[in-house]
């Protein structure tokens, strides 16, 4: 199980990240797509690092402007988050919101009331005021 290491997904995250600081968008996902083959390999599906790779996925394909691989990746993200957090965590009350800009972006009215309107339940169930919620349209 050399290459399905949990430390070896470590590096590839890490240089996909400095590929991404860089601007190489393309380098980045490559190395993010090994990163998630890695770590779904050696830790399973349903793990925190698979979930913030499924992240870094979706921002790199939001970046790109390519909204619906974006969402994609953030949906698979958020369903892990609930299985594993919670349904009312604030892992999932964040992604919620990233999903809710992207649904702005795209011009999905409905899409955008009902991330919002979760994430903001979510986020008032944890005590945090609205301004926890971050639209970025």
């Amino acid at each position: 199980a050399g290459k399905h290491h949990r430390e070896n997904a470590t590096i590839l995250h890490n240089i996909a990240t400095i590929h991404l600081d860089r601007g190489d968008d393309d380098e980045a996902m490559k190395f993010y797509t090994k990163t998630l083959k890695v770590e779904q390999a050696a830790l399973g599906c349903d793990h925190a690092d698979v979930v913030t790779t499924l992240h870094h996925i979706g921002q790199v394909f939001h970046q790109r402007g390519e909204l619906v691989a974006s969402l994609e990746y953030f949906q698979e993200a958020l369903r892990i988050e609930r299985r594993i957090f919670g349904k009312d965590s604030l892992n999932v009350a964040q992604s919620l919101n990233q999903m809710g800009n992207i649904y702005l972006q795209r011009g999905d009215a409905a899409k955008v009331m009902e991330t919002f309107s979760e994430a903001t339940r979510i986020y008032r169930r944890m005590g945090h005021t609205d301004e926890k919620i971050s639209i970025a349209g």
